[in-house]
C-alpha cells in the first residue's frame, strides 16, 4: 500500500473498547473509517455519530465495506472465529487481548497471518502507554541498577455487566506482558492464588508470583477494590521507580549510599535520603499510539514496534497457567 493512501478501517464490536477504537480511527488522518459491525441495532447511533456505515452482520460488512484493516473488539470466545474470517480475506487485523481462548487457537491465528501476509497484532494496550516506554528506557539505562522485583496492581473498576471471562485473563494478562517486556525474558516458574467473591463461576480476585531467576514479578488483580488503581513499582539494586498508568506519572528514587570499612573489614552501608526525581512523561492516549502504529505498518511507513502475536500468545499461556488450579 502506498504511504499516500488512506487505510480503509472498520471496527467489529461496539462495546466500551470498541467505541474507543471507533473514535480514534475517526480522528486519525491516515485512516478512513468505512464501517462498524455490532449485533445490537441500537449502536447504529454510534455509527451515525462517526459518519460510517453500520451493519449487524460483520461478514456483510466485510463484503460491502471492503476494509483494508479491522479492529476486532468482541468477547474472547469469538476471537478465533472472527479473526480467522478477517485474515482469510487478506485483511490486516488488530485483535483485542487476549489473543484467543486457548494457545492452540492462538497458534492457528499466528500461522494464518503468516500464510496470508497480513499485519496481525493484539491489543495489549499498556505496551503503548508512554509511561511504559519511559520506564523501559530508564531500566535499560541502568538507572536503578539490576532489577530485583516488579510489582503491579490492577484493581477496582467493577464491570457493569458480569464478564465472560475471569480477572486473570481480563486484567492480569496486561501485567504479565508488561513484566516480560521490562525484564526481557520469560518466567521460570509461576505461582497463583484466586478466589470467587461476587462471581459464582469466574475468579474475580487473584495474585500471581512470577519467578524470573534474578528477579520476581508480582501481580494483584481484582474487581473488588472500591477504588480503581493501576500502578507499577520496580525495585533495583540502586533504587526504585513507581508509576501510575492512569496519570502517566513516574517517580524515581535512587539510593544515596556511602560505604565505609570498619576495623573488621566489613562494609557498613550508610543509607542517606534517596534522590527523588519526577520523570516527565508526555501524556498521550495509549490507544491512539497503538492505532497510529498499526496503520503506519500497513502503509509501509517507519513506526514503533507493534505487540507481536507470539508475545500475546505467551502472555495468554501464563494467564491460563495461573487460572488452571482454580478451574471449576
Amino acid at each position: 500500500m502506498s504511504a499516500k493512501q488512506k487505510v480503509r478501517v472498520a471496527v467489529i464490536g461496539a462495546g466500551n473498547m470498541g467505541k474507543n477504537h471507533l473514535r480514534n480511527y475517526f480522528l486519525l488522518p491516515e485512516a478512513e473509517l468505512v464501517g462498524l459491525a455490532d449485533i445490537n441495532p441500537k449502536t447504529k447511533e454510534l455509527a451515525d455519530e462517526y459518519d460510517t456505515a453500520f451493519f449487524t452482520d460483520y461478514i456483510e460488512m466485510l463484503d460491502v465495506a471492503k476494509p483494508d484493516a479491522v479492529s476486532i473488539v468482541v468477547p474472547t470466545p469469538f476471537h478465533a472465529a472472527v479473526a480467522t474470517e478477517v485474515m482469510n480475506r487478506g485483511i490486516h487485523c488488530l485483535l483485542e487481548k487476549p489473543i484467543a481462548s486457548s494457545v492452540e487457537e492462538a497458534n492457528a491465528l499466528i500461522a494464518l497471518a503468516k500464510k496470508k501476509g497480513v499485519v496481525f497484532t493484539v491489543g495489549h494496550i499498556e505496551h503503548y502507554n508512554p509511561l511504559v516506554t519511559a520506564l523501559k528506557k530508564l531500566l535499560d539505562s541502568g538507572a536503578i541498577g539490576e532489577v530485583t522485583s516488579v510489582v503491579c496492581r490492577r484493581v477496582g473498576g467493577f464491570p457493569s455487566v458480569e464478564p465472560k471471562t475471569d480477572v486473570i485473563i481480563d486484567l492480569a494478562v496486561h501485567d504479565i506482558g508488561i513484566i516480560g517486556l521490562l525484564l526481557g525474558k520469560k518466567p521460570e516458574r509461576l505461582f497463583s492464588h484466586g478466589s470467587r467473591t461476587h462471581h459464582s463461576k469466574e475468579i474475580d480476585s487473584a495474585e500471581i508470583l512470577l519467578d524470573y531467576g534474578h528477579a520476581s514479578g508480582f501481580i494483584q488483580a481484582n474487581w473488588l477494590t472500591p477504588v480503581k488503581i493501576r500502578t507499577i513499582s520496580v525495585t533495583g539494586s540502586k533504587g526504585y521507580i513507581h508509576g501510575n498508568y492512569m496519570t502517566q506519572e513516574l517517580e524515581s528514587y535512587v539510593h544515596n549510599m556511602r560505604k565505609e570499612s570498619d576495623s573488621f573489614s566489613n562494609f557498613i552501608v550508610n543509607m542517606g535520603e534517596p534522590k527523588k526525581d519526577i520523570i516527565k512523561v508526555d501524556f498521550e492516549e495509549p490507544l491512539i499510539i497503538e492505532l497510529k502504529t498499526f496503520v503506519a505498518k500497513i502503509r509501509g511507513e517507519k513506526a514503533g514496534a507493534l505487540v507481536g502475536p507470539e508475545s500475546a500468545r505467551d502472555a495468554l499461556q501464563y494467564a491460563l497457567d495461573a487460572v488452571a488450579p482454580y478451574a471449576p
